[in-house]
């Protein structure tokens, strides 16, 4: 992969470790994610649209339909996490809902004739068997109920709203004019459109959508905060697409957050079976590696 692709991809693991603490820590907040993207996204229309109507470099017609596309997907995302996050442990549910989208996203790769190298598929097998072992309080409790649970019906949403998001971006990415500034504008509109579809969403799903904990300035200024991390986040990726034609490898770099994010949460959290979710995380943290240098 090329240098500036891992930087960025580095770089957006920090953020993304970040925002996910940030969200378990609020887990009783069932609208954070809703008011996050509608503050970014009200926050960047202004400077989208008066691009789009002054530059020379305004999306294609296909990103325009790609953006309505990923918005669906990005709001099943963050259904999937608000959901999981009121249900079940830190340390479970980030790392499993990201074990399954670095699998199918190698095989799409392979399936476009991007086929990973063999030391590309050893650090992918390793990034997805040290997510699924996350799940677990000890090595003599590998059982499918560790996994079947609503807990885990959650995290399949939230993998398949990332398997979704990431490929229709990537092919977006693809149509856009190469720089960061075209990666933010299509990352803001993208989070405008998912407020959308997450409402809805979070609606059908009958979760309790009334007042979080705190005052009106509070709830909006952790929404703010989250906002501004998402997107700083997902950006770098975006921009990094650009770069690299490995999607499967970006994705899969992107899980080194799971490293941070769970001993962080051990740490603030306190959740049970810390050695053996470490563990695990140094399990990624060595797939990581063996893609770093695929």
């Amino acid at each position: 992969m090329p240098t500036a692709a891992l930087g960025l991809v580095f770089l957006s693991t920090i953020l993304h470790a970040s925002w996910n603490l940030l969200a378990h820590a609020r887990r009783n907040d069932q609208t954070l994610f809703l008011r996050a993207a509608l503050v970014t996204g009200l926050v960047g229309l202004g400077p989208v649209l008066w691009s789009e109507w002054t530059g020379s470099n305004r999306f294609p017609p296909m990103v325009w339909l790609l953006l309505v596309i990923t918005g669906l997907f990005q709001g099943l995302y963050f259904l999937g996490l608000t959901r999981g996050y009121g249900s079940g442990d830190f340390t479970v549910v980030y790392p499993v809902a990201r074990a399954l989208p670095v699998l199918i996203l190698a095989l799409v790769d392979a399936g476009r004739g991007q086929v990973p190298s063999a030391l590309g598929w050893l650090g992918i097998a390793l990034v997805t068997g040290g997510c699924l072992l996350s799940p677990l309080e000890s090595l003599r409790e590998v059982h499918w109920r560790r996994y079947a649970n609503a807990t885990g019906f959650w995290i399949l949403v939230t993998a398949a709203g990332g398997v979704g998001y990431s490929l229709v971006d990537k092919l977006a990415a693809e149509q856009l004019a190469p720089g960061a500034w075209s990666a933010a504008r299509y990352g803001l509109m993208e989070t405008l459109i998912t407020v959308f579809y997450l409402w809805p969403l979070l609606r059908l799903t009958g979760g309790p959508l009334g007042p979080a904990p705190g005052s009106w300035g509070v709830r909006w200024r952790w929404a703010a905060l989250a906002g501004g991390f998402i997107f700083a986040a997902y950006w770098l990726i975006l921009w990094a697409y650009q770069i690299s034609p490995y999607v499967s490898y970006i994705v899969a770099l992107r899980q080194f957050s799971i490293v941070i994010g769970v001993v962080a949460a051990t740490l603030l959290f306190h959740e049970p079976a810390a050695r053996l979710r470490i563990a695990a995380a140094v399990i990624i943290a060595l797939g990581v590696a063996a893609i770093t240098v695929a």
